[in-house]
């Protein structure tokens, strides 16, 4: 048995290990508070910089650089940025500014979003912000765009040109080319302006949207779009040739083979194949699993890599060098039915004004057309606009005789720079 005083050792010492322990204990659950306080703080400041950082949005900035070209006399810049993909998301566009070299007006400079036409079908590096000439190489190819002329004249007028590459084209696109998808052309145009903006902060919060034969389909479509953007306002648009009313071109072409010999009539039929193989083209980027061959038989199938692959100039060569490898009657290009097959006919109904039900236009708008235009026919325009007039929108339609479908920019210009100082300012 134990003595009093054995017992008050071994009570004392297991009091002395309960306060060790005790201590240890609360020197553990401080340092482990610390810890943790440590690393809710970091998660907290992850957190807050992503916040900050948010989902991209159309026209934000991912860099900007000098751009300096030889011909345009303006301080330029590569803006490369976000916009919103048709097929889904955000994707990197790229985008050029060119600025005045004088002092901006109090409120800014006015902006005109330049819209190219038709380089390629897809191939991105074909691009107007890779070429010299900012046409994708139309001039170069043989086909002279007269869009240096044009940029530089708005330039001059006072006015920041805003010229996107649409998407899918330029140097850091990732996405097929939705080619004639009016959506992307408006949203390629919106978020160049945007992206503009963040860039330099002496433009002003009104724009104009101006553009030629796809570009000037694009811009016909841009005004749907403007309420994504409430601090912008559209004040006008312009379009030189633009490219509408499809299926009825490649039926007007099939009536102009009927009444030409034959190196016109090859011209015509390749001109026909062409633009069906570029419809064709666009619905495929945007609904992949699109059968080709739905719309066409088999020799203009296997033509269809060009379309991504080349240059505008040089598919249509290799097609009108496939007709008459092959002769014009044997040749198998697209169906008789090609734009009332289901999905064909709904790319176009989503697309092509002509096509598009109640489409109408509520600013004012300007469309100039050359009667010699051998793309883009003068009858098609007219009869679009004279609809748009009759149910009054605010649209005024010029013809200019003996203008095809690039001589009309340098004849027209005087005209669309005077429209954009009546509603531009």
């Amino acid at each position: 048995m134990l003595s009093i005083t054995n017992k008050a050792v071994i009570i004392a010492q297991s009091a002395a290990k309960t306060r060790k322990v005790s201590a240890y204990n609360i020197i553990s659950i401080k340092i482990a508070s610390r810890i943790f306080s440590i690393l809710l703080w970091v998660c907290l400041i992850q957190v807050s910089s992503l916040a900050r950082a948010g989902v991209p949005s159309s026209g934000d900035l991912i860099s900007s650089k000098p751009f300096k070209s030889p011909i345009i006399n303006a301080d330029g810049q590569l803006l490369i940025h976000y916009m919103p993909s048709i097929a889904g998301g955000m994707t990197r566009a790229s985008t050029l500014l060119f600025v005045p070299k004088k002092t901006p007006s109090a409120g800014g400079w006015p902006i005109v979003a330049w819209a190219h036409g038709t380089a390629t079908g897809g191939q991105k590096l074909i691009a107007p912000s890779l070429s010299s000439m900012l046409d994708g190489g139309l001039t170069k190819s043989g086909f002279i765009s007269h869009y240096v002329f044009v940029i530089q004249s708005l330039v001059d007028a006072g006015y920041a040109v805003v010229a996107p590459d649409l998407e899918g084209l330029g140097a850091v696109a990732s996405v097929p080319e939705p080619y004639f998808n009016i959506a992307s052309s408006a949203q390629s145009l919106i978020s160049g302006v945007i992206a503009a903006r963040h860039a330099n902060a002496h433009l002003s919060t009104h724009w104009a949207a101006v553009g030629h034969s796809e570009g000037g389909h694009g811009v016909l479509g841009v005004e749907a779009f403007t309420a994504e953007v409430p601090n912008l306002t559209l004040e006008c648009t312009v379009a030189y040739a633009p490219n509408t009313s499809i299926a009825a071109t490649v039926a007007a072409l099939g009536d102009s083979i009927l009444h030409s010999r034959a190196p016109k009539a090859l011209n015509f039929l390749a001109s026909q194949n062409f633009n069906v193989g570029l419809m064709a083209t666009g619905l495929r980027a945007q609904s992949p699993t699109f059968d080709f061959g739905s719309v066409m038989g088999n020799d203009l199938r296997q033509l269809m890599p060009v379309f991504v692959t080349k240059g505008s100039v040089k598919i249509i060569g290799d097609v009108t060098k496939a007709i008459a490898s092959k002769t014009p009657a044997v040749f198998s290009g697209f169906k008789a039915n090609w734009n009332t097959t289901p999905e064909m006919s709904a790319f176009l109904t989503a697309n092509d004004p002509a096509a598009m039900p109640g489409f109408n236009l509520r600013v004012p708008a300007l469309i100039v057309q050359g009667t010699a235009d051998a793309f883009v026919l003068e009858p098609l325009d007219a009869a679009l606009t004279s609809k748009l007039i009759a149910a009054g929108d605010p649209v005024t339609y010029h013809t200019y005789q003996g203008k095809d479908h690039f001589t009309i920019i340098p004849a027209a210009t005087p005209e669309v720079l005077a429209f954009l100082a009546r509603y531009l300012r």
